[in-house]
């Protein structure tokens, strides 16, 4: 009996040096994640090019993504967003209000995401139309 719990407390011992965490395609191991991360999809065949602005804070970053891939953006910061999007697609050119998203970036707790757009011919799935110079602006 004492044998079978010395094992146990062995085992429980070394469970968290091997304590492993799965971050972009990689194995970090005895690390905390230290930012939240969002994948946008595209699954279109329209090219997009997606602007996050930060609430409070202004443009975070420009994401340029083409037909069908995908891009994984990192957030240091817990804070909420908005999302404006350019589809293209030979000439055809729309802007939209994709809404806002949060996320979260603490010590104890990191978002990790996505969000996938789809267009077609038949109408828009990405939020209500917009002008361009709205979609320029970064507020």
């Amino acid at each position: 009996m004492k044998k079978a719990i010395l094992i146990l407390m062995l085992v429980f011992t070394l469970l968290p040096i091997r304590a492993q965490y799965y971050n972009g395609g990689r194995y970090n191991s005895l690390e905390s994640p230290t930012s939240a991360t969002m994948t946008f999809r595209n699954d279109s065949q329209y090219n997009m090019t997606l602007k996050i602005i930060g609430i409070y804070k202004g443009l975070h970053s420009v994401v340029s993504l083409p037909a069908y891939s995908s891009r994984i953006v990192s957030f240091t910061n817990s804070a909420t967003y908005k999302l404006k999007i350019k589809a293209v697609n030979g000439r055809h050119v729309s802007y939209h209000n994709a809404g806002n998203f949060s996320v979260t970036c603490t010590k104890t707790k990191i978002s990790q995401g996505q969000m996938t757009f789809k267009m077609s011919t038949y109408g828009s799935g990405l939020g209500p139309s917009i002008s361009a110079k709205e979609f320029e602006s970064n507020k």
